[in-house]
């Protein structure tokens, strides 16, 4: 269930607590933007950023601050927040962005870019010679099929989080495994970190708003001001498949993974070492995760491990969902999207899909 805001603790008279303030004076507006919406022509008051409520909305920019990766990044959403000038419309747009920059990216109810990895195929199996891996690091962009082998290989044929091993590997060749036969064995995926496009533009936001936060065209400049992850050079452009966005999971976990239902949450003193929270919290013995995990490469450095950066922001940005509400709402979202994509396919236009969102949303509050 989402919470509301803590009180404001933040210095009195400091930029933080002013545009903290204002976050918790628009979560006090309630679940209806009646009266932000009021003057806007109807276009503009159909917007798919008024589908989250102002609780949503002023609890998505609220623990954004709470939850701020660097000094750097909550510096510029305090000064975001402030030159919105507490105008709703703007606040509603500037969450908006957030939400599309740093939840969607994570957040995939369905799966788009799930690849099994215990399926069996005609193609011959990679062997994880340092030959085979430099070529296949060499090429510019990694198609799925070599990701999740280098996956498997850099994480010794086992889900990174369970530890449970690749059933098809291990039927394919035994011998690589020094476990007894009775091991704990499943079909497992090729997981990514960032699982949507970091490139898409922005759409259902108001002009005004748009207007206001030009700077934020894609989920990936939302990602450079807020975490500092130069991302489109990272993942050159939209490569989602690279080894430092990837890694092998468990089929039982991984649509767990995808919809934020767990996160790896770094640990300050290793680099390799992640606590795992359940969101909400206290649920690793429902999923059957541990407390804690190391991430190791059985290719010894020549296959880099997932970015822990990357797991940081995820794991800020499923806190964030699960306490705003916000994930809920764009779960949602997703589910409209599916039941009205017949106008798509008949050759419906953006409008109407936005008309349809909103005639099924409207009354659509997280409280």
């Amino acid at each position: 269930m989402p919470e509301r805001l803590p009180s404001n603790d933040y210095p009195l008279g400091s930029n933080e607590h002013t545009a903290y303030q204002s976050c918790l004076v628009l979560e006090a507006l309630g679940s209806s933007w009646g009266v932000v919406i009021s003057n806007l022509e109807k276009e503009a008051s159909e917007a798919v950023m008024f589908k989250f409520s102002p609780q949503v909305a002023a609890q998505v920019l609220g623990y954004a601050l709470r939850h701020s990766l660097s000094v750097e990044g909550k510096a510029h959403l305090v000064q975001e927040i402030l030159d919105c000038n507490n105008n709703g419309e703007l606040l509603a747009g500037l969450s908006y962005l957030y939400v599309m920059g740093m939840i969607r990216v994570f957040k995939n109810p369905k799966g788009s870019v799930l690849t099994s990895l215990s399926s069996h195929s005609s193609r011959a199996s990679f062997r994880a010679t340092a030959d085979n891996i430099a070529a296949a690091l060499a090429q510019p962009t990694v198609s799925s099929s070599k990701a999740k082998d280098l996956a498997k290989a850099r994480d010794n044929y086992r889900c990174i989080v369970s530890g449970i091993v690749d059933l098809v590997s291990y039927e394919e060749d035994p011998m690589r495994f020094n476990e007894a036969p009775e091991v704990a064995a499943a079909t497992t995926s090729l997981g990514h970190i960032f699982g949507q496009s970091i490139m898409d533009h922005t759409a259902g936001m108001t002009r005004a708003a748009r207007a206001k936060m030009e700077w934020a065209a894609t989920a990936a400049a939302v990602i450079e001001r807020f975490a500092g992850i130069p991302i489109l050079e990272e993942l050159n452009q939209n490569d989602i498949h690279r080894p430092e966005n990837t890694f092998t999971i468990a089929d039982g976990l991984h649509p767990a993974f995808d919809r934020l239902s767990f996160s790896l949450c770094p640990i300050d003193d290793d680099n390799n070492t992640y606590e795992i929270h359940t969101h909400p919290p206290n649920r690793n013995a429902m999923y059957r995760l541990p407390n804690r995990v190391t991430l190791t490469d059985a290719t010894s450095g020549k296959i880099p491990l997932p970015d822990r950066r990357y797991f940081q922001l995820h794991h800020a940005s499923a806190t964030i969902a699960h306490l705003s509400g916000a994930g809920e709402v764009v779960e949602q979202l997703f589910r409209d999207m599916e039941d009205i994509k017949v106008l798509a396919e008949d050759g419906g236009s953006n409008h109407l899909l936005s008309l349809a969102l909103s005639s099924r949303l409207q009354a659509l509050s997280v409280y």
